[in-house]
């Protein structure tokens, strides 16, 4: 009876750490947007990329690109799609490793227009 419930135990328990696993799934585009820039001035990014931001925050915002850059480009080329991605990451690791001169350069790799013409769907 003990390694019924030993057993019954163990496989409950992997059971949970499968479902957390699942659970944690890439955001979509909208998701990241709302997180890395909703807030205009207030945003994720504008405290990152202004360098007000702390370690913790920068490695959030990377971590939004990271979950952005795995979601298929919505429209448009998905090669611009990439280039675009991989730019962003660039700063975004660059601001995380230090280099507080990849703020300005974050800020313009992420101008809206720049991704919302080439990639936004109409609504």
């Amino acid at each position: 009876m003990r390694k019924w419930i030993a057993a019954t135990a163990a496989t409950m328990a992997l059971m949970g750490v499968v479902c957390s696993v699942q659970a944690v799934e890439k955001k979509t585009i909208k998701q990241v947007m709302k997180a890395a820039h909703g807030g205009g001035a207030n945003s994720l990014l504008a405290k990152v990329a202004g360098g007000k931001g702390t370690k913790e925050d920068a490695e959030k915002l990377l971590a939004l690109y990271e979950d952005l850059a795995k979601n298929d480009a919505p429209r448009g080329s998905a090669e611009k799609w990439k280039e675009k991605n991989d730019e962003i990451l660039k700063h975004a690791k660059a601001i995380v490793n230090g280099d507080a001169s990849a703020g300005a350069k974050l800020r313009a790799a992420t101008n809206c227009m720049k991704c919302h013409n080439d990639h936004k769907p109409a609504d």
